[in-house]
């Protein structure tokens, strides 16, 4: 199982089901439910999991905590797009400041089972459904694109599963969840999913901070 360092939540029993889930074989790559996830976000907007509030530019001033305003988003300016450079998620802090205080509030109200879609197919419109600029400004690479990206902040997988990596396109400054989820799922022709009921949280993608 890889988890990143910025992962700060995982459910009691969550890398048991991601690991249960890959021993079945459905799937070659297993990834946790995560909160604050370029594809999941949406999908937990579409469950109605994500609360609504209503921050004010003093609140975001002053980083006082927001105050819910209502029992479900449906804010335009919280709009959650499924997509592997969605602008609600990879570019704006307060994107991300709605998810966990989401999280935090259904986490104090029992609710947590909203953020539960069941068993979720990242491949199910193939491996080329999304166009996007990659971008990796570490290094001043930026590239266009065509794949079914979705980030790897916490998965499970078995040593076979990598075999076939193209190690180049990783070592050093290099991009293993390009590689991982977009051209080495073509390649071996195996879906990758995501399992509900092991929930995550990431903190934070670095162009949210």
């Amino acid at each position: 199982v890889k988890i990143d360092d910025d992962v700060v939540y995982l459910a009691p029993h969550a890398l048991a089901n991601m690991v249960r889930e890959r021993r079945r074989n459905r799937c070659t790559l297993v990834s946790a439910n995560v909160v604050n996830h370029a594809i999941m976000s949406a999908l937990h907007q579409d469950r109605g999991a994500h609360r609504a509030y209503s921050p004010t530019e003093e609140d975001a001033r002053r980083r006082l905590p927001w105050k819910r305003t209502g029992e479900v988003n449906m804010s335009p300016k919280f709009r959650f797009e499924r997509f592997p450079a969605s602008r609600c998620v990879v570019e704006r802090w307060d994107c991300a400041a709605l998810v966990h205080e989401s999280f935090l509030d259904r986490a104090s109200d029992g609710t947590l089972c909203a953020f539960d879609f069941g068993w979720y197919d990242f491949n199910r419109a193939g491996y080329r459904e999304h166009q996007y600029v990659h971008r990796s400004p570490s290094i001043g690479k930026e590239y266009s694109t065509q794949g079914a990206r979705w980030s790897t902040n916490c998965f499970a997988f078995m040593k076979e599963d990598l075999a076939q990596a193209d190690w180049k396109a990783i070592y050093g400054k290099g991009d293993d969840e390009e590689e991982f989820t977009g051209p080495l799922a073509e390649r071996l022709d195996r879906h990758s999913c995501a399992v509900g009921s092991a929930l995550a949280v990431h903190f934070s993608y670095g162009s949210q901070e």
